[in-house]
């Protein structure tokens, strides 16, 4: 939603010092300029502001940003007591297979000019304060997060909540380190350097747990490493369910085969309890599905299919109107194609020679007996899930997996016949299992991760040869998550 978009991007201008405790706001006027918004939009997102305490308001003036947004919440003490080191151990984890190559693809986007707010960032880093440090010393680290330009890939690494910890037990003395050493790195990656070339002490203690199960760092009683995986994916799966999304979801299914011309599809009833939405939004779907002749309606008796595959590539849908839904579909493949490599490394070491056996196996029927189409790369990856043993990481995956299904979804882009381009993925996966039968695990890593960026661009330049791309990026601006 709009005004969620305007109200994540001040609260990150307010939490990165960019706009400073005691500023005044911009003007409404000014925002909603800035923002291309309706004056109800801005109003509304402000008053999320100040119901997170980030700003103060008073009548005929502008709002301010608080003073007394860096106090402690009553609840978040209450929360340690509630920390599990199993969970938490899960999430830092997953933490790490996430930002690591977000981070470092982020740095590799960046052009001279946009360094300037990672170093606003570590100058508003004072060591004295040492809840502001550790927490200015997230967004630091967010930013290059952030630089990618993804939403999901930004909500992603947000929902684990590794922002919002801060150790108990640190000193002035290991803050200015720290310091000292996000500026050496600052100055690396300005100078073109590799990110590995800038060392970091191992502060991974700071993190830990002291005296048995009892951590070592503060976190919010809302956090996912205080509730699990069930709060991860409560908030990765925030974003409302449209009729846009149930309409491409029938499309991919009548696509692939699953409902044939003539078939009966699924009630008003029947859709609300598959996808989770109103009446309004099932109507909405399917006199969209309607209008282009891919169904029909009869009164009292049902939804019928009119077309097949080689009839829906026939069909012009205007790009604007699968737009939204393909951003998600290019989004998570970008961030599959960023964070595989290290996610199958971890799965690897918890594999059988039977499970690869088994998996070497369904990939040849799927592809010599019962193709359809291209379905080498669904199987590794929920193999590779299936293996990695880290319940939040699977948690973001099941999102990713669940966003891939769009892809049949797009019209013209599903091709169920054996193409060049479907053969080389093909062999690109059952190489990689190969590898994996063989024992070697880093091979196996680094060649799932070679077929996975090649979807990635191979699927992008589909989408703009069928002219979905240009509004799929026009769907929301990437820049605004960071600028």
């Amino acid at each position: 939603m709009m005004y969620e978009r305007v109200f994540q991007i001040l609260k990150n201008r307010i939490e990165c010092g960019l706009l400073p405790a005691g500023a005044s706001l911009p003007s409404r006027i000014h925002l909603c300029e800035e923002f291309g918004s309706s004056e109800k939009t801005v109003r509304r997102a402000l008053q999320m502001l100040k119901e997170h305490g980030l700003i103060d308001t008073q009548q005929r003036k502008r709002p301010v940003v608080s003073t007394q947004r860096g106090s402690a919440h009553r609840t978040a003490m209450l929360a340690l007591e509630k920390i599990d080191a199993a969970v938490t151990d899960d999430v830092l984890k997953t933490g790490v297979l996430l930002c690591y190559p977000v981070i470092k693809h982020g740095i590799s986007l960046c052009e001279k000019g946009d360094f300037q707010i990672p170093r606003k960032i570590l100058g508003n880093m004072h060591v004295e304060d040492a809840d502001g440090f550790w927490r200015l010393s997230k967004r630091f680290w967010r930013f290059f997060v952030a630089r990618n330009g993804n939403d999901l890939t930004l909500r992603a690494v947000d929902s684990l909540g590794l922002g919002g910890l801060r150790p108990l037990r640190d000193g002035t003395e290991s803050r200015a380190r720290y310091a000292a050493q996000l500026g050496a790195f600052l100055q690396a990656i300005e100078r073109g350097d590799a990110p590995e070339s800038a060392p970091f002490d191992d502060m991974s203690g700071l993190y830990g747990f002291t005296y048995g199960n009892r951590p070592a760092f503060d976190a919010p009683s809302d956090s996912v490493v205080v509730l699990g995986r069930g709060q991860l994916e409560k908030l990765l799966s925030g974003a409302e369910v449209r009729y846009a999304a149930v309409y491409m979801d029938l499309l991919g299914l009548i696509a692939a085969g699953r409902y044939k011309p003539g078939d009966k599809l699924p009630s008003h009833k029947e859709l609300q309890g598959i996808y989770g939405v109103s009446v309004d939004t099932t109507i909405k779907a399917v006199q969209m599905l309607q209008e282009w002749g891919v169904v029909k309606t009869v009164r009292g008796n049902g939804i019928f299919v009119e077309m097949g595959l080689e009839q829906l590539k026939k069909i012009q849908i205007p790009a604007h109107l699968v737009a939204t839904q393909v951003r998600r579909y290019l989004d998570s493949l970008e961030l599959l194609a960023l964070t595989i490599e290290g996610t199958a490394g971890c799965a690897a070491p918890h594999v059988t020679p039977a499970q690869t056996q088994a998996v070497q196996g369904k990939i040849d029927r799927l592809w010599n007996e019962d193709y359809l189409y291209g379905r080498t790369p669904a199987v590794l990856l929920d193999f590779i899930i299936e293996h990695t043993g880290i319940d939040a990481l699977n948690g973001v995956y099941a999102l990713l997996q669940r966003n891939l299904r769009i892809g049949r979804s797009i019209p013209a882009l599903l091709n169920t016949t054996k193409t060049p381009a479907n053969c080389e993925i093909h062999a690109q996966c059952a190489d990689a299992v190969a590898l994996l039968a063989a024992g070697d695990h880093a091979a196996f890593a680094e060649k799932t991760a070679e077929a996975f960026q090649d979807i990635h661009r191979l699927v992008t330049e589909e989408c703009k040869r069928l002219g979905y791309y240009a509004a799929a990026m026009a769907a929301y601006d990437g820049d605004a998550l960071w600028k």
